[in-house]
């Protein structure tokens, strides 16, 4: 659980989940992590992707709202794991949305 505010124009706002996306060495080593928000907003869109269901979190994680957070100021809670399955496909989108090929991270 992350608070996203303050905001600027159409970026996802307020206190929500997010996946984190960094791996597990950047995570452990920097102040900040790479996460990308998650909407209740089910209504498809090109750049929403669906959370697996089985977690307690619901909703869809929205690819073209990548941002570095720093994890003192903005992190607020762990909720749960994701599937290291699903981090990979989150990565691999939001590598396509940048035109990337993005090697598979482990972490």
């Amino acid at each position: 659980m992350a608070n996203l505010d303050p905001i600027l124009g159409s970026e996802q706002a307020g206190i929500r989940p997010v996946i984190i996306l960094s791996v597990d060495m950047m995570n452990l080593r920097s102040r900040r992590v790479i996460v990308c928000p998650i909407t209740s907003n089910m209504q498809p869109w090109m750049t929403k992707i669906s959370l697996p269901d089985g977690l307690k979190t619901r909703g869809m994680v929205l690819a073209d709202q990548i941002r570095s957070v720093d994890k003192a100021a903005r992190l607020l809670r762990f909720i749960e794991p994701t599937p290291a399955t699903f981090v990979t496909l989150v990565r691999s989108y939001v590598g396509r949305l940048l035109d990337l090929e993005v090697a598979s991270a482990s972490g």
